[in-house]
């Protein structure tokens, strides 16, 4: 297994949860939403730019299958 390329996927999961915290502490944030906090945060790189859109996507999709009204899913 590569750690390093493990490692380094973590931290760009980690970069995308705390842009997507940044718009809002629930699920249910738009891809345009994200896009504008990838602008205000200064990544412009087309690259990196889809590579946290997708992390966030998948953030998003596994926040919103969760349905505990008595724990509500934060980012």
């Amino acid at each position: 297994m590569d750690f390093q390329l493990l490692d380094e996927g973590l931290k760009l999961i980690e970069e995308a949860s705390s842009i997507l915290e940044s718009i809002s502490n629930n699920p249910g944030v738009s891809s345009l939403q994200f896009l504008n906090a990838l602008d205000l945060n200064g990544i412009y790189d087309k690259e990196m730019r889809a590579i946290l859109l997708e992390a966030a996507t998948s953030i998003e999709l596994s926040l919103g299958g969760l349905t505990d009204d008595t724990h509500p899913t934060i980012h």
